[in-house]
């Protein structure tokens, strides 16, 4: 991210986390929206997802959510079992 807080930047500590949660790997199928962020596919046809990009749009989620005056409006809602997980 250009123009960033030094403080936002990836660092080698959020690397490992996201390597650790499996955060890189994608499925099988990417569709065209989702191209721009796939990093490159392995010889079993995962698509490895580019980390410095999930990492810009966590921060702009999290600047988004930041920016909500009353917390009490903000809804997460995803359909699959491992996003309702995290949720609660």
């Amino acid at each position: 991210m250009s123009g960033g807080l030094a403080v936002m930047s990836l660092e080698e500590n959020d690397v490992t986390r996201f390597l650790a949660a499996s955060t890189h790997l994608g499925a099988n199928n990417a569709n065209f929206q989702m191209e721009q962020y796939v990093f490159k596919r392995r010889q079993d046809g995962v698509h490895i997802i580019h980390l410095r990009k999930t990492y810009e749009k966590i921060l702009l989620a999290a600047r988004a959510i930041a920016a909500i005056e009353n917390p009490a409006d903000v809804y997460v809602i995803s359909s699959r079992p491992m996003g309702q997980r995290a949720v609660l």
